[in-house]
């Protein structure tokens, strides 16, 4: 009894013990919340207390095993442990809380909550993490896990959650050794059970996954260990296979080489092969069967991944070499013209090196993906919700190949799986998921053209989200917002869609962190674009407004903006290489985390649906090189990618633009290159399997990726044969190489001779289908473009597209009704409108182009045209429906024309006041023998039997083959053919919209490309050494014409150099051998074109039907009388001395340029010893040749026929006979003309828009003279506004930014507090007008009026372009229209059909003398060179003569008016009088005439009068003659002269005709810039045109390339001379450096090659405004090239765009020494001028200071406003 009391006792006294210590813990706790422990002494005693005691108490708890007790000691321990690290005394916390956790490590855990157990030892692992050991807080996540005891299964979330957040801190301290532990590497030799360490690693892999950091390499430690664990030959194969796809999901996106020799593709093989060995049952088939499409799916994204990663490197490592080793002989041309977008296209070289794959290859990497995709909808067929895995990773991985498969270009594959998603996330109870997928399928149902099947998922999609609960928008209701306004769009109800848009660009405007956000925002600015790209009549202004003020105020800058973000959003998830040219390395790597694989896919499907939408775009407003840039881009990303569909489409896409361009070889590549993507049937997956892989993944840390070693040569060739295999046929490059090689037959794709409903992939899948018809209507466009006559075959290609469109239409139909059955009625996809709606504008044109003036079928064509666009409700065919009004008012006015026995011209004489006189006999008889005694004196030497044979010719273009490679294009052309002339009204050659007179030589010669595959191109003769002869011009008594360069013999090669070292001006007799030799030469030239003459006319006759390969200039139409060129040669010649004759000039160019260009010129000159006795015979049989390819080509397409004949619908048909209406007028051509050109003006189509403006101008006339100068103004410099509206908007978005961060420095943009005003006012300015209908043309009306009130003061504007329609041979038609501030606008219709100069021909001579000055330079004779450049000065001179004639009375339009007060009087008399006698003149043209009346000859003042009105008598000429009496001593003129070209006359040099000399004169791209021009001029009082130029703040470059030393000599000491200027000589600027000084600097000169564009390019200068007048002497570096139907393009128009107030350049290619004279003659005359000297006041002078005072004098124009010396 006595023990048991004392044991009663003593527990008593232990339980008294054990209260009073947790009273002290508690009372401490309490303490501790009241702040009473704030000092450090007492605090530290108290915690001293706690921790001694803490481990008496738990002793003592454990004797009295007292639960409730026990409980209350672990939570006072654990509060005051809280306590403290609350606090930061995380030392101490742990120090309390350990002793407590060591002893519920024992027996104590089973009397305890799980609860209270984890929270102790929670807190001894933060404490110790805060602490910053993390080793010890590892051990304590251990030590927990183990205190869990049974049940660590159920309770393992949390210490394994802060396990993961530990090695996480380990990672930001850069611990590897922490941060590779597993949980299985911490147990030690202690492990758990199997069943236990595979939940605990599986929960560990878990926690990884929901990281936002990337944990590839605790993943894969992890694997490894779960692998380890369910080993081959164990019983967990099952999970085994599962492990091995997670595996591979890790090792899928980065490298772990070092740790297993197996790829991620062999993970998922190995997983797939365990998974089809696992045996079957009914408990685990779902997951079995999810389990596999999981490892499909991975099987194929490793695949991508793989060669996504090897394209890359491939990548980097060609561009690494080229960086490496720069090119030796890099290319560097006369004028650096194209030199930017050589620049651009430099690392795209060898875009198509990846294609080495087919649709075959592409079948089976898709088909993992296909079988995956099969297993998922197999689940859902019961209608039962499948029993998988992981729901919600099912439904992410179905989503994941619905992403793919729309990347694929498999939109049907993408519909089905969406679908399955959806059903997925239904099961799941996910709202917002299922949602998601139902969006995804409205876009895709949306693209394919279905609005019915999209309104119907919209529906479904709003009731899902009703049952959403969220606070805010989320992603997915704007999302569903968004297709609401793309749904409205597509089907025409754009009132209702617009609130829809607005909404969406509100929400999406505010800053969301978030990827998903900025996709979003992203593709509301592709819907944006759609929107502003609708015309006045279907947006109106007040809703265009809506849109517009969130910033976007064009569809180009939305589409900009959008391809900007989605590239923003490409790099940070997946970094550079990609996308882009800034594919440099980059520490970015994709991390495989949440949601981002899914984004990845579905960014990557964005950004090429937006490239190809601003391809579209770009060049549909005229920036085709630009379009070019942005699809091979694109293009780069879809090799990569292997998306055969997405390749094929953007292939053609790019043929289309290199068509627009006429390069007519590289569309020809590309449409090859199609084919072979579809048809070839090499076998490119032909790869061994590996059977011997291990699958034994080793842990360790990550692998560092070795830098790769560069390839050398060698290495870049070793596979040349496997991956470049494309085969390349020889073609015929040039007509006189010998022996002939047979041009390649024309082929074309099999499966446009399939049967309907054809199952094959190319006829089954919209995409490939939809490309398919593309490739055809581009095919036939190529055809019709290499030959006119091929008008049949382009037809029948054009009906095959149509049929095209018909069948893959009614497959996806059929195929949308078996994923829709419920909406069979509804389906009516629209996928191929746009480009059935092309074909029928294509037709149309191709009948206006026919050259014999025959409509077969034209009016069936139009109205079938016009009858589809109105039946589909979509606005996307409004510029098709424009095109075809505007082919249908052209084919209205030829029809009326014919009715009325007239040309259009004379239909359209009688809204004009004065019409161009028919050219008397008398005077045509003075003016021939003017010409013929003019050309005598020039020509006689090149031609000498003309004495004997008077007869008119004509210089036509020299003959090339038809195939237009890029070869040929580059040469320079050879001296032209001289023709018998015919009668204009038989040379009609090809119509265009815009192509108003032939397709010219651009200006200057073309670049020189190289073919695709990137080797280097052939030379076709060898280089020439150019001796350097002193600079003494022979006396000549006659001027000779262009001599040829002489041939070359079998053995000498020699180098053509331009250098010069001296420059000596002693002029001495030539000798008499020189002059001897020139007769001879004559005559051999003679006896070689009586030959020519005598044998190729009947052979060109008879030939004349078949031949497919001669140029418009020589036409089957056309009775040619062919004789061989002036400057040809058929003799030797025999080398001059160069003692006494001047040495040739060089060329701004570098002679490795000249060498490759020059030099295949030369060879189409010369001829081989054995060609010197030239016959017919020769001539005849190459006519034969070409005639021969050309036919086998047809034959090949008839071949192509009986094979299997090209698919037609006969409803498509379109019939061969017509009705053309009856009832014309032309108030109803007007009305057409009107309707097109309202569709067209809010965005309009440069190859369209301005022949709709002159044509509408043309009919308008003089009985609406201000609406006809809004039409003229309003037709030139359209590619200008586009790009410089793109720039404004940049140049906004770069200001807001800057603003808004208020830390980031203005560097970018040097403006002031103004600027983003200024350049609001100017986007106003350059924008395009949007009004409708009924405000026409009153409201354009007064937007001129403004414009021409805000003209400057004293400045004339003068706008000229050629108008009219094609085939009449309207091409010999100008407007001109003359705006003055105060003055009401004036235009004038000069048509010159029945004078004897004409406008085409000047624009052929002014081709053919830049032509044959490419073929004078490479002469290698001294005496021979001056005589060619003394030639073609002539030619220049007399080409001037012949513009002032063509202008006659109507140079007045192009001078200011005299201020002399007489002038009013006299123009109001005269007015009056002429009034009374029945003649109707304007005020305004009777002035401009009467002021300019003494500059005016008799016969300029006769035309005039004849021109007026028939009325017109004798008593009218006394009181003419008696006004211009009264103004002989008027005033002079005084003011600036402003001209407006358009892209054909802007080559002409107007500049240097006589009555314009002494005038100031510059030239600007359209009146809106001028506009733009004068609004800076007025903003910025210290610019430079309102201050002037300051000669102290000078910068210049002088000679970079160190090649010009006779440029060095007279200007280095000079400009040296000069300590305030800065620049360089000798030496590349820097690009910085130079940036800097334009922007800075009052003055820039630039005295090199070209325009200095290889130093500052057009990039670089619209960095930043530019503040200095820029004086670019080299050359072409004012010249504007034009290809195609496009405007003309150049850096100088980037000068413009960034605000350059003045630029000085040369319109053509000009030799160093002349031009330098002019430089130095216009230097020192202005700057030594004084102050307030204007530098155009010394542009004449300085012409003179020239030796060819017209070739070279000329060739500089100024383009901007004049600028002063300060």
């Amino acid at each position: 009894m006595l023990d048991k009391a004392l044991h009663l006792d003593s527990r008593r006294l232990q339980q008294t013990l054990c209260l009073s210590i947790y009273q002290s813990f508690v009372f401490a706790y309490e303490s501790m919340l009241a702040s009473q422990l704030e000092e450090p002494d007492v605090l530290q005693r108290v915690l001293l207390y706690c921790q001694s005691t803490a481990g008496l108490l738990m002793k003592e708890l454990r004797k009295l095993a007292n639960e409730s007790l026990l409980t209350k000691t672990v939570v006072a321990v654990s509060n005051i442990a809280c306590g403290l690290y609350n606090r930061h005394l995380y030392e101490q916390a742990f120090t309390t809380v350990e002793i407590l956790c060591r002893e519920l490590c024992h027996d104590h855990t089973a009397a305890l909550s799980v609860d209270r157990l984890n929270r102790p030892f929670m807190l001894a692992v933060q404490t110790s993490r805060r602490a910053g050991r993390l080793d010890r807080a590892l051990r304590w996540v251990i030590l927990w896990l183990k205190a869990l005891g049974d049940d660590v299964a159920a309770h393992m979330s949390e210490p394994v959650s802060l396990w993961v957040k530990t090695k996480t801190d380990a990672v930001n301290n850069s611990d590897e050794d922490i941060r590779l532990r597993t949980l299985r590497d911490g147990f030690g030799p202690d492990l758990p059970d199997e069943h236990v360490m595979l939940c605990l690693l599986e929960e560990e892999l878990r926690a990884y996954k929901d990281l936002p950091r990337d944990t590839a390499q605790e993943r894969y430690n992890t694997l490894c260990d779960l692998l380890d664990i369910c080993s081959e030959d164990g019983s967990r194969r099952h999970l085994r296979a599962v492990y091995l796809c997670e595996m591979a999901q890790v090792v899928c996106f980065q490298d772990f080489g070092e740790h297993t020799d197996c790829a991620a593709v062999d993970f998922t093989r190995e997983a797939l092969r365990l998974l089809q060995d696992e045996h079957e049952t009914p408990e685990n088939s779902d997951r079995l069967q999810d389990d596999k499409a999981h490892a499909e799916l991975w099987l194929f994204i490793c695949s991508l991944e793989k060669h996504l990663q090897e394209a890359m490197e491939n990548d980097r490592k060609q561009r690494e070499l080229r960086d490496r080793t720069p090119c030796v002989n890099a290319q560097i041309g006369n004028n650096d013209f194209d030199f930017e977008e050589k620049q651009k296209m430099h690392d795209s070289s060898l875009v198509y090196e990846g294609l080495h794959f087919n649709l075959a290859a592409e079948k089976e990497l898709c088909r993992p993906l296909e079988r995956a995709l099969d297993s998922w909808s197999a689940l859902l067929k019961n209608g039962a919700q499948p029993s998988v895995r992981n729901a919600k990773q099912t439904c992410s991985s179905v989503a994941v190949a619905a992403a793919l498969f729309r990347l694929m270009g498999k939109p049907l594959k993408a519909l089905e799986a969406y679908r399955c998603a959806a059903e997925f996330y239904r099961g799941s109870a996910d709202a917002l998921g299922c949602s998601g997928a139902l969006c995804q399928s409205v876009s895709i149902l949306l693209d394919l053209g279905s609005p019915e099947l999209a309104l119907a998922q919209l529906e479904e999609t709003e009731k899902m989200l009703a049952s959403d609960s969220s606070e805010g928008p989320s992603s997915v209701s704007m999302l569903l917002l968004l297709l609401k306004a793309q749904y409205f769009y597509s089907i025409g109800q754009v009132d209702h869609g617009v609130p829809c848009l607005c909404e969406v660009l509100k929400e999406v405007s505010d800053v969301k962190q978030s990827k998903k956000w900025y996709l979003l925002r992203a593709r509301a600015l592709q819907v944006c674009s759609s929107y502003l790209n609708l015309d006045a009549a279907q947006l109106p202004e007040t809703q265009r407004s809506l849109i517009t003020e969130h910033g976007i105020r064009t569809p180009d800058a939305a589409l900009y903006e959008s391809l900007k973000l989605l590239c923003s959003l490409l790099v940070t998830l997946v970094g550079k290489g990609l996308y882009g040219a800034n594919g440099g390395s980059s520490d970015v790597r994709f991390i495989h985390q949440g949601d981002n694989l899914l984004l990845k896919w579905q960014l990557l499907s964005d950004l090429l649906s937006c490239s190809r939408k601003t391809v579209a775009l770009r060049s549909s407003c005229g920036a085709v090189s630009d379009a070019r840039l942005q699809c091979l881009e694109a293009l780069k990303l879809a090799i990569k990618l292997q998306a055969l569909s997405q390749c094929a489409e953007l292939l053609v896409m790019k043929a289309e633009l290199e068509l627009m361009h006429e390069e007519r070889e590289e569309c020809r590549t590309d449409l090859d290159l199609v084919k072979n993507l579809l048809e070839r049937c090499t076998d490119f997956s032909a790869q061994v399997q590996r059977t011997d892989v291990k699958i034994k993944p080793r842990k360790g840390r990550p692998a560092r990726k070795p830098q790769s070693s560069l390839p050398n040569v060698e290495d870049d060739l070793k596979n040349i044969l496997s991956t470049r295999w494309i085969s390349k046929d020889a073609v015929v490059e040039d007509p006189a190489d010998s022996p002939p090689l047979r041009a390649p037959p024309r082929s074309w794709l099999s499966s446009l001779a399939h049967e309907a409903g054809c199952g094959c992939a190319c006829c089954s899948e919209p995409a490939l289908g939809r490309c398919t018809a593309r490739w055809a209507a581009a095919q036939a466009e190529l055809v019709l473009k290499q030959d006119p006559t091929e008008e049949r075959v382009s037809t029948k290609l054009h009906l095959t597209t149509l049929s095209r469109c018909k069948n893959v239409t009614d497959q996806l139909k059929t195929r949308l009704c078996e994923l829709f059955p419920s909406r069979l009625g509804a389906c009516r996809p629209s996928l191929m409108q746009d480009v059935v709606g092309r074909v029928y504008l294509s037709m149309a044109h191709a009948r206006l182009e026919t050259r014999h003036g025959k409509s077969c079928g034209l009016w069936k064509i139009l109205e079938a045209g016009l009858a589809f666009v109105d039946s589909l409700p979509s606005p996307a065919l409004r510029p098709v429906k424009a095109g075809i009004l505007g082919a249908k008012a052209i084919a209205s006015l030829m029809v009326l024309a014919a009715q009325n026995s007239c040309t259009p011209e004379e239909l359209c004489s009688g809204v004009w006041t004065w019409n161009s006189p028919e050219q008397h006999k008398d005077a045509k008889t003075k003016q021939q023998k003017g010409l013929s005694s003019a050309k005598g004196k020039t020509e006689t030497a090149a031609v000498p039997d003309r004495r004997k044979e008077p007869r008119k010719v004509k210089v036509l273009k020299p003959v090339t083959h038809a195939s237009g490679s890029a070869k040929d294009k580059a040469l320079v052309p050879m001296t032209p053919v001289m023709t018998k002339s015919k009668p204009a009204t038989g040379d009609l050659t090809s119509f265009d919209f815009n192509t108003v007179v032939p397709t010219l030589t651009c200006t200057p010669i073309q670049r020189v490309k190289c073919p695709p595959s990137g080797q280097k191109v052939q030379r076709t003769c060898p280089k020439l050494n150019f001796q350097v002869f002193e600079e003494s011009s022979p006396v000549q008594e006659k001027v000779p014409a262009v001599p040829a360069a002489p041939k070359r013999t079998k053995k000498s090669r020699f180098k053509v150099e331009f250098s010069d070292e001296s420059d000596s001006e002693a002029k001495t007799e030539k000798e008499d051998k020189g002059k001897t030799d020139l007769p001879k030469r004559r005559n051999t030239r003679k006896a070689g074109t009586k030959a020519a003459a005598e044998t190729v006319p009947p052979r060109r006759q008879a030939q004349k039907k078949r031949s497919t390969a001669t140029s418009v200039a020589t036409s089957s139409e056309d009775e040619v009388l062919t004789r061989l060129p002036a400057s040809s040669r058929t003799g030797r010649t025999r080398k001059q001395t160069s003692k006494h004759v001047e040495e040739p000039d060089v060329m701004r160019t570098i002679k490795e340029e000249m060498d490759e260009v020059l030099d295949m010129s030369i060879e189409q000159l010369r001829t081989s010893d054995a060609e010197t006795e030239a016959s017919s015979r020769d001539v005849d049989f190459e006519v034969l040749r070409r005639d021969v390819c050309c036919n086998l080509e047809r034959e090949e397409f008839c071949q192509m026929r009986s094979r299997g004949r090209l698919r037609e619908e006969s409803n498509l048909h379109v019939p061969q006979t017509d009705n053309k209406p009856a009832d014309l007028s032309l108030e109803d051509v007007q009305s057409l003309l009107r309707s097109a050109w309202l569709t067209l003006q809010h965005f309009p189509c440069p190859a369209v828009y301005p022949a709709l403006c002159g044509l509408l101008a043309l009919t308008v006339g003089q009985r609406d003279p201000l609406t006809t100068a809004v039409l003229h103004v309003q037709s030139l410099g359209v590619t200008s506004r586009h790009r410089t509206l793109r720039h404004l908007f940049s140049s906004l978005q770069r200001l807001k930014k800057a603003s808004t961060e208020l830390t980031e420095k203005m560097d970018s943009l040097s403006l002031d507090e103004g600027s983003e005003q200024r350049l609001s006012q100017m986007e106003r300015i350059f924008s395009f007008s949007t009004v409708d209908l009924p405000s026409f043309p009153h409201k354009h009306r007064q937007d001129l009026e403004d414009q021409i009130q805000a003209l400057p003061a004293g400045v004339t504007v003068c706008l000229l372009s050629v108008v009219g329609v094609k085939p009449l041979g309207m091409e010999n038609s100008v407007m001109l229209t003359r705006l003055e501030k105060g003055s009401a606008p004036v235009t004038l219709h000069i048509s010159t059909s029945k004078q004897q100069v004409k406008i085409s021909r000047l624009l052929q001579e002014m081709d053919n003398i830049l032509s044959e000055q490419k073929v004078v330079s490479c002469v290698a004779e001294k005496a021979a060179w001056w005589d060619g450049r003394r030639a073609l000065d002539s030619r220049v001179q007399l080409l001037l003569k012949d513009m002032e004639e063509f202008l006659g009375c109507w140079k007045s339009f192009l001078l200011p008016l005299t201020t002399d007060p007489k002038l009013s009087v006299q123009t109001q008399r005269l007015r009056k009088a002429l009034s009374a006698a029945g003649v109707t003149v304007s005020e305004e043209i009777l002035e401009a005439v009467l002021s300019a009346s003494p500059l005016l000859s008799e016969e300029d003042l006769q035309r005039f009068t004849l021109g007026l009105s028939p009325k017109w008598n004798t008593e009218c000429d006394r009181l003419l003659q008696a006004a211009t009496s009264q103004l002989l001593e008027r005033e002079e003129p005084r003011g600036h002269v402003v001209l407006i070209l358009d892209k054909f006359l802007q080559k002409l040099p107007w500049e240097a005709m006589s009555f314009l000399k002494g005038r100031s004169v510059s030239r600007m791209p359209s009146l809106h810039s001028l506009l733009g021009l004068n609004l800076q001029r007025e903003a910025d009082s210290r610019s430079v045109l309102s201050s002037g130029v300051n000669t102290r703040k000078v910068f210049y470059v002088l000679d970079p390339d160190a090649n010009l030393k006779n440029a060095q000599d007279r200007f280095k000491e000079w400009f040296s001379s000069k300590p305030e200027w800065e620049g360089v000589c000798g030496v590349p600027p820097d690009s910085g450096q130079l940036e800097e000084a334009v922007a800075t600097k009052d003055l820039y000169i630039y005295v090199g090659h070209g325009a200095g564009a290889r130093f500052l390019d057009g990039h670089s200068v619209l960095k930043q405004q530019m503040r200095a007048a820029s004086l670019l002497f080299g050359c072409s570096s004012a010249a504007l090239a034009v290809r195609g139907n496009q405007e003309g393009q150049g850096i100088l128009l980037n000068y413009l765009i960034a605000g350059c107030p003045f630029i000085l350049g040369n319109l053509w290619d000009v030799t160093d020494r002349d031009i330098d004279r002019f430089t130095k003659a216009l230097l020192e005359s202005w700057l030594s001028a004084g102050s307030g000297a204007s530098i155009l006041e010394f542009m004449s002078s300085s012409r003179q200071a020239t030796n060819l005072k017209y070739l070279i004098g000329a060739a500089p124009v100024v383009y901007g406003l004049p600028v002063h010396l300060q």
